[in-house]
C-alpha cells in the first residue's frame, strides 16, 4: 500500500477512536497536484483563473488527471460555472467519480466530516448524504472507498477556490451496470430537483473510445462536437451505447438520465482535447465540459 494511503486510514481511523472529526485526507497532494495552497494558488493563477469570474453552469465535467497534463481543462470547467458563486446562492457542490479498483462495485457516499485540501477542509453535506441514502439501499455510506480513491480529490481544491463556502456531496460509483446507473439517476432527481437553485452537479470524468475501436481520436471528437453543438440527446444515446467509455462515463450517464439537465445546453468549457497514455498503455482522452 502507498504510503500516503496507509497514513489516511490511519489517521481516519484513530479520528473515529478518540470520537474526532473525520477528516478525509489527501492521498494525491504533491503528485496530482501542488501540496500547499502557496502551490495551488499560484497555479490557478497562472492558467488564468479568477476568483468571482465565470458562467452560470447548473452541471459541468471536468478530468481527474494530474495537473500538470489536465488540471488546466479541470479549472475551465469549474470556471463555467463560477459565477454563481457571486448569486450568493450555491450551497454545495455534488462531486461524483469512479472508482479505479475494479474489485469494488457500488455506490459510496462519505461519513466524513470534511475533506480536506491545501485550501482548506471542505464540510460534507451530511443532510443531503442521508437524503440520498435513504433513497436507495444500493446507495451505501461508506468511507472506505473514499480513503483510496483520487477521481474526487484531484477536484476538490478548484472546488474550494472558486466556491469557498459550499459544503460537498462526494458520491463514488464502482462499476457501471445499468441498474447501478438508474437507480443513481432517479436519487439524484428525487434529492436534488427542489434544490438545483442552490447546487452545482460536477462529474469527474476521463473520457476513453469503445476497446474495440479503429478511430478512438475520431469518436471523441465526435463526442466533443456533439457538446459544442449542445446535443443533450444524442449525447446521452452516445453515453448509452458504449461508444465513449472511461472513468466517470456512467456518471456522466446518470446526470444526463437523472432529467436535471433537461432544459440545459451543454457545450465545451475549453475548446481543447488533451489525452496521454494510462497504466494499461490506453489513450485517456482529456476534455471540460458544462450544462448551462
Amino acid at each position: 500500500m502507498h504510503p500516503a494511503r496507509r497514513g489516511t486510514i490511519i489517521n481516519y481511523v484513530e479520528g473515529i477512536a478518540v470520537g474526532a472529526r473525520r477528516v478525509r485526507s489527501p492521498i494525491v497532494d504533491g503528485l496530482f497536484y501542488p501540496e500547499d495552497s502557496e502551490g495551488v494558488l499560484s497555479y490557478v493563477r497562472g492558467i488564468g483563473l479568477r476568483q468571482g469570474r465565470g458562467d452560470l453552469a447548473r452541471a459541468i465535467v471536468a478530468p481527474h488527471g494530474a495537473w500538470e497534463i489536465s488540471g488546466s481543462l479541470a479549472g475551465a470547467a469549474f470556471a463555467s460555472a463560477a459565477g454563481r458563486n457571486g448569486q450568493g446562492k450555491l450551497a454545495r457542490v455534488v462531486v461524483m467519480g469512479s472508482i479505479h479498483d475494479t474489485k469494488e462495485d457500488g455506490i459510496f457516499l462519505s461519513n466524513s466530516d470534511s475533506f480536506q485540501t491545501p485550501l482548506g477542509d471542505i464540510p460534507v453535506d451530511q443532510e443531503a448524504t442521508g437524503w440520498l441514502e435513504a433513497y436507495s439501499p444500493a446507495i451505501r455510506i461508506d468511507d472506505i472507498p473514499h480513503l483510496h480513491e483520487h477521481s474526487i480529490e484531484v477536484l476538490l481544491p478548484f472546488v474550494k477556490y472558486f466556491f469557498p463556502q459550499a459544503s460537498i456531496v462526494p458520491i463514488l460509483m464502482g462499476g457501471n451496470d445499468k441498474r447501478q446507473v438508474d437507480i443513481l439517476a432517479n436519487a439524484l432527481q428525487a434529492v436534488f430537483a427542489p434544490i438545483m437553485d442552490e447546487t452545482l452537479m460536477a462529474v469527474s470524468f476521463n473520457m476513453k473510445a469503445r476497446p474495440d475501436s479503429r478511430d478512438g481520436l475520431g469518436e471523441v471528437e465526435e463526442c466533443m462536437g456533439l457538446f459544442r453543438e449542445g446535443k443533450l440527446r444524442r449525447l446521452q444515446a452516445v453515453f448509452d451505447g458504449g461508444r465513449i467509455t472511461g472513468y466517470g462515463c456512467a456518471l456522466v450517464n446518470a446526470l444526463i438520465r437523472s432529467t436535471l439537465l433537461d432544459g440545459s445546453r451543454p457545450r465545451l468549457a475549453s475548446e481543447s482535447l488533451l489525452s496521454a497514455r494510462d497504466r494499461k498503455d490506453e489513450t485517456v482522452y482529456y476534455g471540460a465540459f458544462s450544462f448551462v
